[in-house]
């Protein structure tokens, strides 16, 4: 399942049960920027694909007389075991060379159980210091006037070395701030760490 809306959908309704255009306003709510909705019929074909995959259900309607629950003609979902799993492990294998949208990959993080947040999280933060001891410094070959060639190689090298830098940090910020609404702490501001003297590069919450 490659559609990043079907994702979407799927992290939706992991979060809470929903039917379809209370989906449609939930994903142009979350995802608004970042991953865009031609037709309301894509978050239809999303629910359809994700029901054929048993990656989620339908919630059986409340008896007539049932006080829990408001009686809705629309059909509600919701996520199975199944579909917890897959999405869980479609997150672990998350790239720090995405090209995604900002954004995304934190919105669909914040669905999940605080543990299994922590372990993706987790394995996100290795991949991009892998990226780091692994990145080339491309080499002039002889031909480029001055070591043009060289020095193209390692300005972009940088260029990706500083971005995975923040890739980094991001990771270590997204980790305090899990664990401290996991334990019903305050959430701190990115600017709040420097100020305060914690959580800055080098750090590990």
């Amino acid at each position: 399942m490659r559609s990043p809306i079907h994702w979407a959908v799927l992290g939706l309704l992991i979060e809470r049960p929903g039917h379809g255009y209370d989906l449609f306003q939930r994903f142009d709510h979350a995802y608004a920027g970042a991953i865009e909705l031609s037709t309301h019929s894509q978050i239809n074909g999303a629910v359809k694909a994700l029901e054929q995959r048993s990656l989620i259900e339908r919630i059986p309607p409340s008896p007539p007389d049932a006080p829990t629950r408001p009686r809705t003609t629309a059909i509600v979902y919701r996520a199975t075991a199944k579909g917890l799993r897959d999405y869980q492990e479609w997150l672990m294998a998350w790239s720090p060379r995405s090209a995604d949208a900002p954004g995304v990959f934190a919105r669909q993080l914040a669905v999940l159980p605080t543990p299994t947040a922590l372990a993706v999280i987790e394995r996100y933060e290795q991949a991009c210091l892998g990226e780091t001891c692994t990145t080339p410094v491309p080499r002039s070959d002889g031909r480029a006037p001055g070591d043009a060639l060289e020095l193209q190689g390692r300005l972009i090298s940088e260029e990706k070395h500083l971005a995975l830098a923040a890739k980094i940090e991001w990771a270590r910020y997204a980790r305090s701030q899990i664990k401290a609404f996991a334990g019903g702490q305050p959430l701190r501001r990115t600017d709040d760490r420097g100020a305060a003297g914690t959580g800055g590069r080098g750090s590990n919450p």
